[in-house]
């Protein structure tokens, strides 16, 4: 089927759940923009683990992107759309757009003490409002391997298109668990065994060098301002830190991220 009208109740549906998180909320569904993108989708479409209820092509991406796109698709399935190149254009959150969209059924997962091991490692997201610091934290976590991220207290939402764009499919692949306030959060941890660490900017707190993450354990990174609150940290069964040499005494959250998370799983044949 072929979309030529930036009217179409389709086209309307797209640009709005990109822009209204409420929108999102309220109709369980998301978007998804770009070739490299998309095909993640498209993979997980294929076996299953996502549900698409719409893709949206200019003709000119499905011949440049044909081998994530099948052009069959577009003419055998009704969720498919060819759209005109303006229409494109009026969808796209980019400047220079490649001309693929999805939208697509969300799976939001609640945290439960029966989706934690007691030998895993999780990472623990307090509060974090940057769309690009959560979509670059969830690229890392994938990359070294933690068993899930918990995201609790406010944060950003993970189907925010900002977020979606910067994980680059991690936040598709990855187990995402939705955790409420952080007290219930640790709570659940400490319950599995699982040692939860408060990473803060304080000289007495343990290296992430010289912090022992054996077994089970979690650490926490707090918001990119505040940081994590005092009742959060006491909440936590230890502290770790990132030592800083010359005049610097903090870090990007999605830089200590990585640093921490390396050393997390550096022990584990990564």
């Amino acid at each position: 089927m072929h979309i030529s009208s930036r009217d179409n109740p389709k086209i309307k549906q797209y640009i709005k759940l990109a822009s209204s998180k409420k929108y999102r909320r309220e109709t369980g569904m998301f978007v998804l923009e770009g070739a490299r993108l998309c095909k993640d989708a498209f993979d997980m479409w294929q076996h299953g683990k996502l549900v698409i209820s719409a893709c949206f092509a200019t003709q000119k991406a499905i011949e440049k992107y044909s081998g994530y796109i099948e052009q069959k698709w577009f003419s055998q399935l009704d969720m498919f759309y060819t759209v005109d190149e303006d229409v494109a254009m009026k969808m796209s959150d980019s400047e220079f757009p490649q001309g693929v969209f999805i939208i697509a059924r969300k799976e939001d997962k609640c945290l439960s003490e029966d989706e934690i091991k007691p030998d895993g490692k999780y990472l623990v997201l307090d509060d974090l409002q940057d769309p690009g610091n959560v979509g670059t934290i969830l690229r890392t976590a994938e990359a070294v391997g933690v068993d899930a991220v918990i995201m609790c207290n406010n944060c950003c939402e993970l189907y925010n298109p900002k977020v979606i764009r910067s994980a680059m499919g991690s936040a598709l692949r990855l187990s995402v668990m939705l955790g409420g306030d952080f007290k219930g959060t640790a709570l659940i941890l400490k319950n599995k065994g699982i040692k939860v660490f408060a990473s803060v900017i304080d000289k007495d707190a343990v290296s992430v060098t010289e912090a022992d993450y054996s077994g089970g354990c979690a650490v926490v990174l707090g918001n990119e301002g505040n940081g994590m609150s005092a009742e959060d940290v006491a909440q936590c069964t230890g502290r770790l830190t990132i030592r800083m040499k010359g005049n610097m005494n903090s870090l990007n959250v999605a830089t200590a991220a990585s640093i921490i998370l390396w050393e997390m799983r550096r022990g584990d044949n990564l």
